[in-house]
């Protein structure tokens, strides 16, 4: 095969490697077959070559622990997509010096997948069908799961909390200098579009002649190794494995007689021809430690594609599994047959999604046509995947290609991904926690046959089965497993959006949801059993927190529960958080948790909540514990301030909710007995009234209370006038009179404009004021006007300009509103940038109209 060197051009392959192909096959009987991951092209070619040869045994890349799951893959009920996964954990040093463990929990688990067309599938069911002995020789899961460096999972993995890494990794190819010169020598966008011109376009007959097919095969993996030295392929645990993999290859050979077929990735077979002869038989197959923890489980074509992030073997496998079967079938043109057949799917796809850029039969009849032209241009046996992709951007994209194509670019994407999922039979085995999900999973109508991610739409407070279905979408979203997004609805959690009756998810099933189950099957039998678990150490965590009792925290915690499904617990949890509350000595937490309870009790059905008596008491003892730690925040400091004004307004609307909830249970709901004591107005008037008028208390607290005993009713305009003309008036500090004023507009922003003293005593303060000390208390200024509205600033900005003597025309022109821009405002406002502009020349400044310094 000619092949680019370099950019220079082409040339023929360096003697060593054209040597080595000599030696590929029936060197003592040992047929060595350089394969890529996923590639139906080099299914199809081994399945040649094991007809014909009818090996004595199949050797494979492959962690050699894993032996006990051969069978697996040769049982007739197992369905591709299906993958190994292995899982590992560790004990490493804590992060944290001062946590109470010095040690945590690490784990880490791989995947190893299997399609109709992977070429390791093919030699574990052919061989077998063949009556060959199957093993693995790669290095064991364990021995190698903790000798990569965690930044080199993530950039594999893509989610760090997926730790479910490929053991099928080709990123070599991709980095591969050669590759990427031969791909720009020959026109094609990538080494995939390459690969693909060169070797999955080539028909039946062609793949037939394994021998050629192979040699070539080796030729490119060989070529693009040149790129990695020795050190590095040493460091990324290359060499490692293929020491390893030559030492089994010596063990078969030294064991049985007749032909030993050798199926690795290309990237290692050339280390494997030079060094297997030499090589010391391994002793026994497996793991110093005994056998990986590894199962068989159900994979999908949405995590199989390398475009999702996954680092081995071909992407679209969608669109590959059509060609492997048409190859399979016999069919005499099997890409052009797959181009058109695509085609006509993913048309039919867009009309019946309403997609704003549908595809007409006649768009199809061109791209089809368009898709064989390009194949023929670019010397291809037919159209390959990027003869069809191109085809498809040529004649269905209308407008830019980077303008509004996004989704129709996702979903050409997801089209020839496939959303295919594969099945295992049931002596594969699963930990009971992946089985209940799984029961609970087709419950709640999750597919387990589909990756598609679909849209469940829940009545919370109508419909009981609806409930169950968010409780066990809730209890996923708790472990983090990945079956569901939460979308739309009323946040319990978050105490926003409780009007909503409704709730949305985005839920699909995925080989990583049963990864993630695997990782928590050490906590729990079932779904509820692990939620379990994980709530006692949150409750465990929070009986031990040192810096004292949350009551706010502990009922987050008891909604948590509630949305997770997990009822029976309610007792201990209402028992705690009763302990939390007696303890608890910070107002903000106090009246959090009594606007949560508010929350628990009126969506008490959706939650399960309604058989709880102790719910109500806590709502009855909530508002007497957040009174007596009222006066508390009243002397607080400058930076608490803020915070201490949110914590009265919160505790008032606290109280207004109180109240009408005691009244609705008082008019009989079917309820026995009351919610506690009645909400009484006047303890917590009588606080305000110390906070506006005693000392000491904050002024922005003096301003929020004075202004809360207006509006409440308790004081007339005339006590309020009385406050205020104390606080501006004559010897006020004029940081404390602005600390009052942002106290007063964060509390009722509309009193600047409903009392004249208040305006009028800003206005003298600031009339007194010096350049020096208005530019140092210009922005808490400014953040008290944001309060405002945009037509009560400009109210705001009539009324001042009058009391300094502006007349009735100036002050009407301040307070109207301009919605709209005329011609004569956008020339006016040229005009004064060209007058700004020659200040700033004038002034020395002409460097800043330019963006300099």
């Amino acid at each position: 095969m000619a092949v680019a060197g370099t950019e220079d051009g082409v040339r023929s392959l360096p003697p060593g490697v054209e040597a080595a192909r000599g030696r590929l096959f029936g060197e003592d009987e040992v047929f060595f077959v350089p394969v890529r991951h996923h590639s139906p092209a080099c299914a199809f070619a081994l399945r040649a070559l094991l007809r014909e040869l009818r090996p004595a045994a199949v050797l494979i890349e492959g962690p050699d622990d894993l032996g006990a799951l051969l069978p697996l893959l040769g049982d007739e009920r197992t369905r591709a997509p299906v993958a190994w996964l292995c899982h590992s954990t560790r004990q490493v040093p804590q992060d944290d010096p001062d946590a109470d463990e010095k040690t945590r929990t690490e784990s880490r688990s791989s995947f190893f997948p299997f399609c109709d067309y992977s070429p390791e599938w093919i030699a574990v069911r052919e061989g077998a069908a063949l009556g060959a002995q199957v093993a693995l020789i790669d290095l064991p899961w364990r021995d190698k799961a903790w000798q990569r460096d965690d930044d080199e999972r993530d950039e594999d993995a893509g989610d760090a909390r997926d730790a479910a890494r490929s053991l099928m990794e080709e990123r070599h190819f991709a980095h591969s200098r050669y590759l990427n010169a031969m791909a720009a020598q020959l026109g094609c966008v990538d080494h995939q579009e390459l690969w693909d011109r060169l070797f999955e376009l080539r028909g039946s007959a062609a793949l037939a002649d394994w021998r050629s097919f192979f040699r070539d095969v080796f030729s490119w993996c060989a070529m693009a190794r040149l790129d990695y030295e020795p050190e590095v392929l040493e460091a990324e645990l290359s060499l490692p494995r293929e020491r390893h993999m030559a030492a089994h290859v010596r063990r078969w050979r030294d064991a049985v007689k007749g032909p030993i077929v050798v199926v690795t990735g290309g990237f290692h077979t050339p280390e494997l021809l030079a060094r297997w002869r030499d090589a010391k038989p391994s002793k026994a197959a497996g793991s110093k430690d005994g056998a990986a923890e590894a199962w068989l489980i159900r994979y999908s074509f949405e995590r199989l594609d390398a475009l999702n992030g996954y680092a081995a073997g071909m992407p679209s496998p969608g669109y590959y599994q059509q060609v492997w079967e048409r190859l399979d079938a016999g069919d005499a043109d099997p890409f052009a047959a797959v181009a058109l057949d695509s085609l006509v799917r993913f048309a039919r796809r867009t009309r019946a999604q309403d997609h704003a850029d549908a595809v007409s039969t006649a768009l199809v009849q061109a791209a089809a046509a368009q898709a064989m032209r390009l194949a023929a241009l670019r010397g291809n046996a037919g159209p390959g995947r990027q003869d069809l992709l191109d085809a498809i951007r040529s004649c269905f994209v209308k407008g830019a290609i980077d303008e509004g194509t996004r989704g129709f670019t996702a979903d050409l994407r997801q089209f020839l991904s496939g959303t295919r999922i594969g099945d295992v039979p049931p002596s594969a085995g699963s930990p009971p926690l992946i089985e209940d999900a799984r029961r609970l999973a087709r419950r709640a109508g999750v597919r387990l046959d589909d990756s598609t991610a679909r849209v469940a739409r829940l009545d919370l407070y109508r419909k009981p089965s609806h409930r169950e279905r968010s409780r066990f979408f809730h209890a996923m979203a708790y472990l983090d497993a990945g079956l569901a997004a939460w979308l739309a609805g009323p946040d319990f959690i978050g105490n926003s959006r409780l009007n909503l009756l409704f709730e949305e998810w985005r839920a699909a099933w995925s080989p990583l949801v049963e990864a993630r189950l695997i990782e928590l099957a050490a906590e729990g039998a079932s779904v509820e059993a692990v939620c379990m678990a994980r709530l006692r150490k949150e409750e465990a965590a929070l009986a031990a927190e040192g810096r004292g009792r949350s009551a706010s925290a502990a009922v987050t915690l008891l909604l948590r529960a509630c949305l997770i499904g997990l009822q029976p617990r309610l007792p201990q949890l209402l028992a705690m958080l009763s302990t939390h509350l007696d303890e608890d000595a910070a107002l903000g937490s106090v009246v959090d948790c009594g606007h949560r309870l508010v929350t628990l009790w009126r969506a008490r059905e959706p939650l399960g909540v309604q058989q709880h008596p102790q719910l109500r008491h806590l709502l009855g003892r909530v508002w007497p514990a957040a009174l007596f730690l009222l006066p508390d925040i009243g002397p607080c400091g400058e930076d608490a301030e803020a915070d201490a004004v949110k914590q009265l307004l919160s505790l008032r609307e606290l109280g207004r909710l109180l109240d009408a909830l005691q009244h609705e249970i008082a008019q009989g709901e079917g309820e026995d007995g009351g919610a506690g004591e009645a909400v009484d107005p006047g303890l917590l008037r009588a606080q305000f009234e110390r906070f506006a008028t005693g000392a000491p208390v904050a002024p922005g607290v003096a301003g929020a209370a004075s202004a809360l005993l207006y509006l409440d009713g308790h004081w007339d305009e005339h006590a309020l006038d009385t406050v205020v003309r104390q606080r501006f008036g004559a010897g006020a500090e004029p940081r404390e009179a602005v600390r009052f004023l942002n106290g007063v507009m964060a509390a009722a922003p509309e009193l600047l404009l409903r009392l004249p003293a208040l305006l009028e005593g800003l206005d003298g303060l600031v009339r007194g004021w010096d350049a020096e000390a208005f530019v140092a208390h210009l922005p808490d200024l400014r953040q008290a006007f944001t309060r405002l509205k945009p037509q009560e600033t400009a109210d705001l900005a009539g009324r001042v300009a009058a009391l300094h003597g502006a007349d009735e025309a100036a002050v009407a022109a301040l307070q109207q509103m301009h919605y709209e821009t005329t011609e004569e405002d956008l020339q006016q406002g040229a005009l004064l940038q060209l007058a700004l502009a020659e200040c700033l020349r004038r002034d020395g400044l002409g460097a800043w109209l330019d963006g300099g310094p």
